[in-house]
Parts: structure tokens; sequence; C-alpha cells
């Protein structure tokens, strides 16, 4: 099915093909027999943000999972920086500058916040390299230096969160997946968890975030997908689905009725 596109919208990041990143054509993937991409299309530019929203169920989390390699494409391509990816392992990708921050709290907790940090350069070997990365990272993530010593454990959950996307720095990905990073937490935590993603478009990565809480993830996107049932079902800029009127009763607690997409409306 193909995606209906709306264009308008401020938050449109101009862009070219020669700005492409990340594409997936006709992507098929899920778990044993089954599938729950059912032939994804989707790009992402460099330095951009794009928001993938849809209901529980619709592939979300599995659209990261086969980027970052986690699980591997039953068909279709899956092409970063012009290179087929799909065959490669996590570690490759790794290497080729795509991290993966899940949605589950991934840190170690009965380690301290520089320890955990650290440990996002486990696949580098040049110790002066990695120096010169954390000194990158704390400077971008203050919390970083400001609570070295303490245990990531103690921490809040944003705090946790923000440690996360500091240590998913230490690779210096082109490409940052990022799984449902408000979960779990409180208003003031998610304003400060959006704006650490926001600078992370503006220093030129391009991120990839699922989220739950549409308003916030549209908010920042510059461009954002609908996916419906493994494909994707509408795309436009992040500021245009935010106003448009059947993304905002299906998703923003809106109430305002439309007959596009019911079929969200039914399995959401």
């Amino acid at each position: 099915m193909a995606a209906n596109e709306r264009t308008d919208g401020s938050n449109a990041n101009p862009t070219t093909d020669s700005d492409e990143l990340l594409v997936l054509s006709t992507v098929t993937a899920g778990y044993g027999a089954g599938l729950i991409l059912k032939g994804v299309d989707l790009t992402v530019r460099k330095g951009e943000i794009v928001c993938l929203i849809g209901p529980n169920g619709a592939g979300k989390s599995t659209v990261l999972k086969t980027i970052s390699g986690l699980l591997r494409p039953k068909s279709g391509s899956v092409s970063f920086r012009s290179e087929e990816i799909g065959g490669m392992s996590s570690r490759q990708r790794l290497g080729r500058g795509i991290v993966h921050v899940p949605q589950d709290r991934s840190l170690f907790p009965g380690m301290s916040v520089w320890e955990n940090v650290v440990m996002g350069a486990f696949i580098l070997s040049d110790q002066a390299l990695i120096k010169s990365r954390l000194e990158q990272v704390a400077e971008t993530f203050p919390i970083v230096a400001n609570r070295r010593a303490a245990m990531a454990g103690s921490l809040s959950g944003g705090e946790q969160k923000q440690v996360e996307l500091a240590r998913s720095l230490m690779l210096d990905p082109a490409l940052i997946l990022l799984d449902e990073p408000s979960i779990g937490l409180d208003p003031k935590s998610r304003t400060a968890v959006f704006a650490s993603i926001s600078a992370l478009a503006d220093s030129g990565r391009s991120v990839l975030l699922v989220e739950q809480n549409a308003r916030s993830g549209l908010a920042v996107a510059h461009r954002a997908a609908v996916l419906e049932a493994g494909l994707v079902a509408l795309t436009g800029s992040g500021e245009s689905l935010l106003n448009d009127p059947e993304v905002a009763r299906l998703y923003l607690g809106a109430s305002a009725k439309a007959p596009v997409l019911e079929k969200l409306a039914d399995t959401a």
C-alpha cells in the first residue's frame, strides 16, 4: 500500500535525494514464520528527526530492530549510506555508525555513570580516541561529568535516559534509533529528553524515533510516518501530522471525526 503524504508544515527539513542516509524499500520482517513488517518503505535523511507513530503491534519497534540488525529482513532492501546492510551483523552496523537505544532501561545500575558511558565504546581499542569521545560526550551531556561517580541505579528515569543517549554517542554515530525514549517519564524529564533529541539532530546526526507520546514526538520531528499493520500508511512533516485532524483523533486525544484511517482506530 502506498503511503499518503502530507507535505505542508514549517517543521519540514529541506533536503534532496543526495542527503538520504537510510532507505528501507519494501522491507518485510517478522518472528518465525510470521510477518510483522509487510513491505515498509521509509527514508531518513542526514541531520533530521523522523518519528514513527502507530498503534501497538503495528511494527514500530520491529522497524528499529530490522535496521540495527537485531532482526534480519526476510525480503526487501535496507540501505545505509548507499550500502546494503540487511545481511550484516549488529556489530557491523555499529561500526558503520548505527546505534540503537532500546525502550527498556539499559544502564548497568551497579556501575557509575562514567563507567556506563565508557561501555558505549566497547568496540573501540584506541584509548586516546575513547578519552576524546568521553570529553565530547561530557560537554554535550553535562550529567556525565556532574554525576560521574553516582551509581546509575540511583538516577531518576529522565537522568538515566540522558546517560543512555550520552553513551550512544561514544561511537560517533550518524544514525541513532530511539525506542520510546519518554516512556515512564514525568513531564519535566520528558521535556529534557526531547530537548536532547533535538540537540542530536542540530549536531548533524539523524534520529529515527519510535514514540507512543505522539504529540511530543511529532513536535520535534522534521518528518513523521504512521505505521499501520506493518505498512507505512501516511507520511508528512512532523508539524503537518501534528495538525492533521485524523492523526489528532487517533493519537492526540482529540475528538474530531474523520473517515480516513478508520482501520487504525479499530486496532488502536
